[in-house]
């Protein structure tokens, strides 16, 4: 019997479908390891997500660790 993959190979926009129900549902760490891995693979725009409100969150983390941006409960520089 064959071994089960490490890796497996999801269409982006599949990806992007699942991101979206998991923040959607409040699983932001699940959510976290999606974007985080679609990042870090070379992701450079959303394809399938046109609600900019998703957009933002998707890459929010990214940016922060970056300093680009400073998220705070109140306001957005």
């Amino acid at each position: 019997m064959p071994e089960t993959p490490k890796t497996y190979f999801i269409d982006a926009e599949v990806l992007e479908m699942i991101w979206v129900g998991l923040y959607e549902s409040g699983q932001d760490e699940l959510a976290r390891v999606i974007s985080d891995n679609m990042i870090a693979q070379g992701c450079e725009k959303l394809t399938s997500i046109n609600d900019t409100s998703l957009v933002v969150m998707f890459w929010k983390d990214y940016l922060e660790e970056k300093g680009f941006i400073t998220v705070d409960e109140n306001k957005t520089h």
